[in-house]
């Protein structure tokens, strides 16, 4: 079998994953690690990959393949696996927590199935039919938070709230994966929607800044930047769509400024009056707000 890239997983909200909770919704943990992939090659053994390419114990990064490799059980219950199926692709995140530090000790280096695809078949094996199947061989795999049909945004931003429950020592995980195994969008695609905790969002902000942490060195920026949703984003996010007639890459400073101003408008009564007449750095502030909308959505990966 071959390497196939894994697909890019949507943030809800976006035009690619419209209708996807029409039907029955599949919910599951979003863990912080690294996109990893395991195949049968065609000499019998366990190929490599990660999100973008096949990769070997000497060209990884991340300790992923040395991980594996170094893991008797794990690898031939793989390999059992796999050559029970060689038609499969197995996806899943090898855990080291990136931006999120707080996982268990013991939940690290370990490779957490979250994915199968079949190539024969062309789709996805539903979690279904190959969670019970796993358990079997002792495979991890990121187990199903909730199965709902036509679920709400609200349903699903009440189950943001549980995802400290997996893996995590305190605080809440990075997020929620939903999948649809009947869904395929516009452009005939199958394709997952993701939502993430604003926890996560956060800290991924703080560590591409150097890692300094902007609650210490800009703490009314950060504070006030808290305030800017994902709703005001994506609804401003809507409009220029609507206005422009499709996005473009080119419409982003556009975008950026319209976020900002809109924001600032509709919350400047409640900053002044919540943090009582504050000195604001507005490059900063604006600055933070701007990463802030390139990572809800995703455009600065």
């Amino acid at each position: 079998m071959e390497f196939k890239e894994y697909q890019h997983v949507q943030k809800l909200g976006i035009s690619e994953v419209d209708g996807i909770l029409k039907g029955k919704c599949y919910i599951s943990y979003k863990i912080d690690g690294t996109n990893s992939c395991v195949f049968l090659k065609d000499d019998g053994s366990l190929g490599f990959g990660s999100r973008h390419k096949e990769v070997t114990k000497d060209s990884d990064q991340t300790g992923f393949v040395h991980g594996i490799l170094s893991d008797i059980k794990t690898y031939n219950n793989l390999l059992k696996f796999l050559c029970l199926h060689p038609n499969y692709i197995v996806y899943g995140e090898w855990l080291t927590g990136v931006y999120i530090k707080r996982y268990k000790p013991e939940a690290k280096k370990k490779f957490y199935i979250f994915d199968i695809f079949d190539f024969k078949t062309k789709k996805y094996i539903s979690f279904d039919d190959y969670s019970s199947e796993l358990d079997n061989f002792e495979l991890l795999y990121i187990p199903c938070l909730a199965i709902i049909n036509n679920p709400t945004v609200e349903d699903l931003k009440a189950l943001l709230k549980d995802t400290g429950n997996y893996l995590i020592t305190s605080g809440l995980g990075e997020g929620i994966i939903i999948k649809n195994y009947d869904f395929v969008n516009n452009e005939g695609n199958t394709v997952w929607a993701k939502m993430l905790t604003e926890d996560y969002s956060m800290q991924k902000m703080e560590y591409r800044h150097n890692n300094a942490l902007l609650a210490e060195k800009y703490p009314i920026e950060y504070q006030i930047s808290k305030m800017l949703t994902e709703e005001h984003i994506f609804k401003e996010y809507s409009k220029l769509i609507a206005d422009k007639g499709s996005w473009e890459i080119k419409y982003m400073a556009e975008l950026l400024n319209q976020v900002f101003i809109e924001f600032f408008k509709d919350n400047w009564e409640i900053i002044l009056k919540k943090f009582r007449n504050p000195i604001i750095d507005f490059k900063a502030l604006r600055s933070i707000c701007n990463d802030k909308v390139k990572l809800v959505l995703n455009f600065n990966k």
